[in-house]
């Protein structure tokens, strides 16, 4: 079964400074994905599904292409949680309200793990996107952006070895960032238990 575990992210103001703005860009593609998809729906009636979501976000976001993917994973499954409680409560509203700050998501591709360090990817590009659209005014629309990879460097301060870690989540809580992961542990064998501890049971 999987487990979450967390750790406290030690402050470093330049570490800190980088996940704050992660943190800002990662609540851009929310706002973004809320306000088209909310559109789409008011003009033909019908959502948009998960891949068409994550196809016309890519080559925007000063995040690495897993972490988007995984804010809109989290966005499709509010919409069908919401969608199950409409079923009984007509008041459950969809995805709506503005983010100023959003979770940084990170998949396994998004991660660089090793014994001590975490290398969390990220793009970054070498103009903003107004820029950029004048820029390439006169060209071809398919062109790429021109991204460069980077990445922030965390302490690997877990408790257990993390080289099975699909999935972890970076948060704000108690004026710290946490970094949040889930792992995967062995099922208790209950056969190994006392048979009158189980009859207790």
């Amino acid at each position: 079964m999987f487990v979450t575990h967390s750790f406290r992210i030690p402050y470093e103001e330049y570490l800190y400074e980088e996940l704050r703005r992660m943190q800002r860009e990662a609540a851009s593609v929310w706002n973004d994905i809320v306000r088209e998809a909310t559109s789409y729906y008011v003009f033909r009636k019908k959502w948009l599904s998960k891949t068409e979501i994550q196809s016309v976000r890519k080559q925007t976001y000063q995040l690495h292409s897993q972490t988007v993917q995984a804010i809109a994973d989290k966005y499709e499954a509010n919409r069908k949680t919401i969608r199950q409680l409409r079923k009984t409560d007509k008041k459950a509203k969809y995805p709506w309200r503005r983010k100023y700050y959003y979770c940084i998501p990170l998949k396994k591709a998004s991660m660089n793990i090793t014994k001590d360090t975490i290398s969390i990817k990220k793009a970054s590009y070498g103009f903003s996107l107004p820029e950029w659209l004048t820029k390439k005014k006169k060209k071809n629309w398919n062109e790429k952006f021109p991204k460069k990879n980077e990445a922030i460097l965390l302490p690997n301060l877990s408790e257990e070895p993390l080289d099975e870690c699909n999935y972890a989540e970076i948060v704000w809580g108690d004026g710290v960032y946490w970094f949040c992961y889930t792992v995967q542990v062995p099922e208790r064998d209950l056969s190994s238990f006392d048979k009158k501890w189980l009859v207790l049971i």
